[in-house]
């Protein structure tokens, strides 16, 4: 079972776009697409990922991917 964490949202930072520093974003999606050389099930596999565009110049960021460790 997971441990409840309380955390306090005010303390938190904000990320502004990096072109024009505007806070408000909205998702988006990317498109990717892996070679059947490199895929688990040696067929080629297209996927959508999950990244955030700006509100104010479009710009989308890049796909934040969790690391491991």
């Amino acid at each position: 079972m997971q441990q409840q964490v309380n955390i306090d949202i005010n303390k938190a930072e904000d990320i502004g776009c990096e072109k024009c520093g505007h806070l408000y974003f909205s998702p988006v999606a990317m498109m990717k697409k892996l070679s059947a050389l490199l895929s688990p099930t040696g067929q080629e596999l297209k996927f959508p990922v999950q990244c955030f565009q700006c509100n104010e110049c479009a710009h989308v960021l890049e796909p934040i991917a969790p690391t491991a460790g």
